[in-house]
């Protein structure tokens, strides 16, 4: 078996319409993880031990979305 990369030939317009989506997910994303964050740190009821997880698992994502974007 030869394991060979094919590339597809995609025209401009196809591209800036995908680089425009994956910004526009990579945003709604970040703007998710900061409302989980901020809703914790707001809200005094939502400090209970089983949702450190989310804001752990929100800080996580948050910065790994950043280091993505670089």
């Amino acid at each position: 078996m030869s394991a060979t990369n094919s590339t597809i030939a995609l025209s401009l317009s196809t591209r800036i319409t995908l680089a425009f989506l994956m910004g526009l997910l990579a945003f709604a994303i970040m703007l998710g993880n900061a409302i989980v964050i901020l809703a914790f740190v707001v809200d005094k009821n939502l400090r209970h031990r089983s949702n450190y997880f989310f804001l752990n698992l929100a800080i996580a994502d948050f910065f790994v979305d950043l280091a993505s974007e670089n």
